[in-house]
């Protein structure tokens, strides 16, 4: 993936309205905005997909809500499930009077780096690929490899087939890292392990990630050719992954999905949270309300934020206390890699 060269993103959008509102974008697109009652307040704009994908836009929406119930500010939801609307979503929140634009997703580094005119509205990139830099913006990028790392190992130490699995939304470097860092997790434990991989969409096609039918298509032909655990890194289309987990589970073979960027036990269905393994985490709740936080108080700085181990930014699961059989493997891997003594590679 090509990097872009710039320096700083960071953007915060709000709209006063009396009531909710729909904004058409000028391709025809829509996004929601909120109602305030205090015309008065800064404006933050947060630039997102949908929730319900047990995953990364839930955890950035916790982080948006969160901010909203403990800081004064005027929010604007610019919600869309369109893959081709992310310039005119962050034409909207400048044209609003948003003070800081967040954009939530690799998608917002084009149209960040592409809008140089927003001399009232500052920008964050959140997760974005590390080394990227974009003009007068902040970027934020976590390490997903260390975290996926740490799941490889939980999936290598559970597996009772010695073959696991791996499933990705979108063939894309940033998806790739989390492959790398599983496999690299999982074979240290085992050197001989199976690790099955496929992409449930091909580079540029993002409907990869909202799409639980092939999620749970891939995962059901994982499951039968011997697979008995499988990390999804795909977004809303791993809720077929964690379905078919519980779905092909027997009496003689359970069968473990691992989540990805939120704790993903804690939202699935009660049905379902036997057979969550784990989740590697991102912790993008905490990367926006921490710039949300940052531009009230006057202190969000451009340039790039570095979310890993060693500032809690990624880290795993242990809910459900599936793995705290292995927590003291996990737990010495974990203080080996911020050491410096394991080093993760990245695909980045």
């Amino acid at each position: 993936m090509s990097r872009i060269h710039s320096s700083r993103l960071f953007a915060v959008g709000g709209l006063v309205l009396a009531a909710s509102l729909a904004l058409t974008a000028c391709s025809g697109k829509t996004a929601t905005t909120g109602a305030s009652t205090d015309p008065d307040l800064p404006k933050v704009a947060m630039l997102y997909g949908t929730t319900g994908d047990f995953s990364f836009m839930d955890s950035a929406y916790k982080g948006f809500t969160d901010a909203q119930d403990s800081l004064d500010f005027t929010p604007i939801d610019l919600s869309s499930p369109n893959t081709d609307d992310y310039q005119d979503r962050l034409d909207l929140a400048i044209s609003e009077g948003a003070g800081l634009a967040i954009g939530i997703g690799f998608q917002y580094a084009t149209p960040m780096e592409q809008t140089t005119d927003h001399p009232d509205t500052q920008f964050v990139a959140v997760d974005i690929d590390k080394g990227t830099v974009i003009p007068d913006t902040t970027t934020i990028s976590f390490a997903a490899e260390q975290s996926s790392y740490l799941v490889g190992m939980a999936a290598a130490l559970a597996s009772k087939t010695g073959h696991v699995g791996f499933i990705g939304g979108v063939d894309q470097p940033s998806i790739q890292n989390f492959f790398v860092g599983f496999e690299a997790g999982a074979t240290s434990v085992d050197p001989n392990i199976t690790v099955d991989s496929t992409y449930l969409a091909p580079l540029g096609d993002f409907t990869g990630f909202s799409d639980p039918t092939k999620g749970k298509e891939a995962a059901a032909s994982m499951y039968s050719s011997g697979a008995d655990v499988i990390y999804a890194a795909a977004g809303g289309s791993g809720q077929g992954v964690y379905e078919q987990a519980a779905a092909s589970s027997t009496d003689a073979q359970k069968n473990w999905a691992i989540g990805v960027d939120g704790d993903v036990y804690e939202q699935v269905d009660d049905s379902i949270k036997p057979y969550i393994l784990t989740s590697a985490i991102k912790n993008v709740n905490v990367a926006v309300e921490d710039s949300i936080k940052a531009f009230l108080d006057g202190t969000l700085e451009e340039g790039e934020q570095d979310f890993d181990l060693s500032n809690d930014g990624v880290g795993y699961s242990t809910s459900g206390g599936f793995v705290d059989q292995y927590s003291e493997q996990l737990e010495k891997a974990k203080a080996d890699i911020i050491a410096g003594t394991i080093t993760v590679t990245s695909a980045l």
